[in-house]
């Protein structure tokens, strides 16, 4: 199975960091830090973050 980087992930569906931001309800600067591994994707964000990219939870590599 291959998982997917949210930074990939967010390239495939075009979007900028600003926009997948404010479709899973965070700010720019957690979406940023997410995608470069500075913190982790909150517990209560993972499940949006699937939906939001139409992936199962098991694709998305987080760190």
């Amino acid at each position: 199975m291959r998982q997917y980087t949210l930074k990939e992930l967010r390239a495939r569906k075009n979007e900028t960091q600003e926009q997948t931001a404010m479709a899973l309800g965070v700010s720019t600067q957690t979406y940023n830090a997410w995608e470069k591994s500075i913190s982790n994707v909150a517990v209560s964000k993972v499940n949006a973050v699937a939906r939001h990219f139409g992936v199962k939870l098991g694709d998305i590599f987080l760190n």
